[in-house]
């Protein structure tokens, strides 16, 4: 590897570490030190405004923006302010939800005049994401799908969840910018097609080990880790944060369909 790539990878790596620290801080040590009661803390607003600032806001979008792109072009008026545009409405959805889709907008925007390909916001050939579309979307429904379906089929409600995960949940948009176009892009680098998904799954898995709401749910973590390996695996192949974003909508919709 060149030093560019050992740089790109170290940032990479850097970069989780951090997120992996301040999660834990926000999770654990931050209720523990102010004498909070860790469920209640949990659900309350003020964690979930913390989450939308710190971690999906600047951890997910600004930072990957930053160092993707550089700090000279993201000072520039005409970044800076759509991407402050951004978190902000990130952070205000804890209390207006529909507002976190500005964001899905802002990078929209931020795209058609900076190009931000080199975080996934591409497109190889439209029959080969097409295909991918599909398997994504089968493998984001694949819980409703063989979880055993009952009728009629709500389908207002199903539309709804799919309009909520697209627009309205930083978990598809930043995220998947985050873990994807950022994370597994960098460190394919290094690590090749086969390594970086496994690797890629198991940090997510570990982040999301992080979270006290998933053991008070009784999720069961090594799922988390084959489904997130296997996304990363699609998104090496197509190299599309679009292909994942709308799969993961659409998974979403026939999940609750079904």
């Amino acid at each position: 590897m060149n030093k560019k790539t050992d740089k790109n990878v170290r940032q990479a790596l850097i970069l989780w570490g951090v997120f992996i620290l301040l999660n834990i801080l926000i999770n654990g040590t931050i209720p523990f030190a102010l004498g909070k009661d860790l469920r209640a803390w949990t659900a309350s607003p003020t964690k979930d405004v913390l989450f939308n600032l710190i971690q999906y806001g600047l951890i997910f979008l600004a930072t990957p923006l930053i160092l993707t792109k550089g700090w000279k072009t993201v000072r520039q008026p005409a970044f800076l302010l759509p991407l402050i545009l951004a978190i902000i409405a990130m952070t205000l959805r804890t209390f207006i939800r529909p507002a976190a889709a500005i964001a899905v907008f802002v990078l929209a925007w931020l795209h058609a005049r900076h190009d931000l390909s080199e975080l996934g916001f591409r497109s190889r050939d439209l029959r080969g994401d097409a295909f991918a579309l599909i398997l994504m979307t089968l493998l984001m429904s694949v819980q409703g799908l063989f979880g055993g379906a009952s009728f009629p089929f709500n389908f207002p409600a199903a539309f709804q969840a799919g309009i909520d995960r697209l627009f309205f949940n930083p978990a598809s948009t930043t995220e998947t910018i985050f873990y994807f176009g950022f994370m597994t892009e960098r460190l394919s680098l290094k690590f090749g097609r086969w390594w970086t998904p496994i690797l890629i799954g198991l940090m997510y898995g570990f982040h999301e080990m992080t979270n006290p709401e998933y053991w008070y749910k009784g999720v069961f973590f090594p799922v988390i880790f084959i489904g997130v390996a296997l996304i990363a695996m699609i998104y090496l192949w197509r190299r599309s944060v679009i292909v994942l974003w709308l799969g993961d909508g659409l998974g979403r919709f026939i999940r609750n369909l079904m």
